[in-house]
């Protein structure tokens, strides 16, 4: 039998210390050695790009995107396959096959939106607590969206943040998110005037923007040990984060294969020649596995870049389809009903 999980089950089976759990057990079965991961490809559908295709940041000619990405974690046992368009008028269509590597069999097929929006966060929660300074409290966050709200709350999770100086291009947006994250979280969430205000005394740093450029310049962070996630945009052509804070920092990403070629943070500091990829320490898998050293004496900046990978989407599809049938939750239905080949 395959379980059916759509995005309003999903909500609730797990609290995000679960995920966060689940990202950091793939990563370590991948780290290890074990896993595997398959990086995105991105199927671009030409076309004339128009004002109800909701994507950004395409190539030229096209309109909208067909995109996959895959992951393979035995220790888990767990493989899957995550499957989404992005940039038509129905907006983001994502969805993930889940297999059990012991039966071969398919466990299980979930809508993506959900689990996404806290995975995303739990990722960077990870990085963030092996790379960001001991006793880290304030936190400067651009973007206050949809994802900016989960991922206060998973820098909050592995760190003691009291401040956060939240930036954004819509002052709207931003008073009214600064003003629900206070409720929420009881701290204080200012809205910063700029981005060099934002960025004042911060020991962490996270981006979770669509800007194509980056929005924030490296002349104007602290002078002192911090760390900084970068989750917008994965194209080669579009970054977050600028030359000079990549070159000045401690850099790792999620996946080194996928991190290294679709991350314009590293794409394109790499082709004016600032930086190589041996410029990148390692990877997320390295560091859950303690393969890799995170933040060493020396160290002023570390800087994490992800875009989501396989590996982050089998980890939580797996735990959660596990917790799924622990409880009952999902719609049973079945393949591989008998058949003959005949014509």
């Amino acid at each position: 039998m395959v379980l059916l999980l759509h995005n309003h089950e999903i909500r609730g089976l797990m609290v995000l210390g679960e995920y966060i759990d689940a990202v950091e057990g793939g990563y370590r079965d991948f780290g290890s050695g074990a896993g595997a991961a398959f990086p995105r490809e991105n199927l671009w559908i030409k076309g004339e790009k128009r004002d109800s295709h909701k994507g950004g940041h395409l190539p030229e000619g096209s309109k909208a995107s067909f995109k996959f990405k895959a992951g393979l974690l035995p220790g888990l046992g767990g493989a899957g396959v995550n499957a989404y368009t992005a940039g038509l008028p129905g907006g983001l269509e994502t969805f993930m096959f889940l297999f059990d590597t012991d039966s071969g069999a398919l466990a299980a097929i979930l809508e993506v939106m959900y689990l996404s929006w806290l995975k995303t966060a739990a990722v960077s929660a990870l990085a963030t607590r092996h790379l960001a300074p001991p006793d880290s409290s304030v936190l400067a966050l651009f973007g206050t969206g949809r994802h900016a709200r989960s991922q206060l709350y998973g820098v909050k999770h592995v760190a003691d943040i009291q401040r956060v100086q939240a930036y954004s291009r819509d002052p709207v947006k931003q008073r009214a998110f600064c003003e629900r994250m206070s409720a929420e979280l009881n701290i204080e969430v200012l809205p910063a005037a700029s981005p060099a205000e934002a960025l004042r005394e911060a020991d962490i740093v996270t981006a979770i923007t669509n800007s194509p450029t980056p929005v924030f310049a490296g002349a104007d962070l602290p002078d002192k040990p911090l760390h900084i996630n970068g989750l917008g945009a994965h194209y080669p052509w579009v970054r977050e984060i600028d030359s000079q804070t990549v070159k000045r920092s401690r850099v790792f990403v999620d996946v080194l294969q996928q991190g290294i070629s679709e991350n314009g943070e590293l794409v394109i500091p790499m082709a004016e020649g600032l930086i190589d990829s041996d410029h990148v320490v390692g990877d997320l898998g390295g560091l859950a596995a303690g393969a890799v050293a995170g933040r060493v004496p020396d160290t002023k900046w570390t800087l994490f870049l992800s875009g989501g990978t396989g590996i982050d989407d089998v980890a939580v599809a797996r735990r959660l389809y596990q917790k799924a049938k622990q409880r009952g939750i999902g719609t049973e239905f079945q393949f591989n009903q008998p058949y003959e080949f005949e014509l």
